[in-house]
């Protein structure tokens, strides 16, 4: 009785031994939010304005973002919080110029102090205020 039972547990585990390959094929590295060049694509769920794109960095040795928005340079500070997807922006500082795109530029430098979580789903970074369910902020990886 013993032995057809050790015969079946050997040919089942020679099979699933012999399935199992390893695959080569190189795996991508996650995505992060610091250290990330992240390229504006919707602001409160609108595509923003492809004339002049907006970018965003977190970098992780200075507490200080900063980027480009569609006329102008800005930065300001940011805090996140360990283990959760807290992120918090300071009121931002930018240049003054003036372009078309600078109703886009002032929704989004008044969004970004808003903001009080963030999700990363493949290439996509989403910025949420307090009270909202859907992204007021919504970016893209930069290559």
């Amino acid at each position: 009785m013993l032995r057809p039972t050790l015969s079946c547990f050997l040919l089942v585990s020679t099979l699933l031994l012999g399935s199992c390959t390893k695959d080569d094929s190189p795996v991508p590295a996650p995505l992060y939010l610091l250290d990330q060049r992240w390229i504006l694509t919707d602001v409160n769920g609108q595509a923003a304005s492809t004339a002049s794109e907006t970018d965003l960095l977190l970098p992780s040795s200075t507490a200080r973002n900063s980027g480009r928005a569609a006329c102008n340079q800005y930065g300001g500070a940011y805090e996140l919080t360990a283990g959760s997807p807290q992120l918090h922006f300071s009121n931002q500082a930018s240049t003054k110029a003036t372009c078309p795109e600078l109703a886009q530029e002032t929704t989004y430098l008044a969004l970004l102090p808003q903001v009080a979580r963030y999700t990363i789903s493949g290439r996509t970074l989403q910025l949420y205020d307090a009270t909202h369910g859907q992204p007021v902020l919504t970016f893209r990886a930069a290559e």
